[in-house]
């Protein structure tokens, strides 16, 4: 119990630590913030040596101070990017469910899943659900392989490595199976699950594209099966590429970034 107590403790040290970075107030010496923070120098040593090995914190060269680090400034960037996503493709979402009927979602890549950052509801009463936050394996949605199809290199051979599982008897669980359908995807530029993760789900998915031409996140629709047929599916990508198209040229504008065409292909 007490180990627990301890570590809880360290925690919380840290987190302080990393608030009284971020006020803005130049680098901060040990003494500083043990005074400031009321915490023992023996244990703000420990919390600012923690920190700075995983590059949450850093050096001032010129005093020995310490600042943020790296790694605390990335987490920001991409929280940043997240939030500048979710408030330019909010209404978009809210269009393609408005004129489809089906739920509208925004996700972005995790690992070898997606997340979804915003859905929302379509106004059929049958219909998928999916909740912000809800984490599905992205080799067998629609938003998963399309941002995996306009993604790194990298991204693809580490979903490939991870070796694919199959979740009903229309999930691409192989490597060559995978690569083939990526190509369709970049050729046409969105991508389909029908019922790759389960049974009775369909969906249509097109990449929302940052700066370099990758995609940053994916936006589609998802309903029954028994509604949502490939040529149904086909039909309504026109509109989500449209959508989607719009929300990369709204991304990147908000970010401050310019360059060529943000629609997929």
């Amino acid at each position: 119990m007490e180990r627990q107590s301890s570590a809880t403790t360290a925690i919380f040290n840290a987190f302080a630590i990393l608030e009284q970075l971020s006020l803005g107030e130049g680098s901060q010496t040990l003494s500083r913030l043990s005074r400031q923070l009321g915490i023992p120098k023996a244990s703000a040593f420990r919390n600012l040596n923690a920190l700075e090995q995983c590059g949450y914190i850093a050096r001032d060269r010129g005093n020995g101070g310490y600042v943020l680090g790296p790694r605390i400034l990335g987490l920001a960037r991409r929280f940043s990017e997240k939030d500048e996503i979710i408030a330019a493709a909010r209404p978009h979402l809210m269009k393609l469910a408005a004129s489809t009927g089906e739920t509208a979602h925004l996700a972005v890549l995790s690992g070898s899943d997606i997340i979804y950052l915003d859905v929302v509801q379509g106004s059929h009463l049958v219909r998928a659900v999916v909740h912000p936050g809800d984490r599905i394996p992205a080799q067998c949605v629609a938003s998963g392989k399309v941002i995996m199809a306009f993604g790194d290199d990298a991204q693809l051979n580490a979903l490939l490595e991870a070796r694919p599982m199959k979740f009903t008897s229309r999930t691409l669980a192989t490597e060559t199976t995978l690569r083939r359908d990526f190509e369709v995807i970049r050729a046409r530029g969105y991508a389909t699950n029908v019922g790759e993760w389960i049974d009775d789900v369909a969906a249509v998915s097109s990449p929302i594209i940052g700066s370099g031409g990758k995609a940053v996140a994916a936006m589609g629709i998802a309903g029954p099966r028994s509604r949502l047929g490939p040529k149904v599916l086909e039909k309504l990508s026109i509109e989500i590429r449209c959508q989607a198209g719009l929300v990369s040229e709204t991304f990147l504008t908000l970010r401050g970034e310019t360059g060529g065409s943000s629609r997929a292909a």
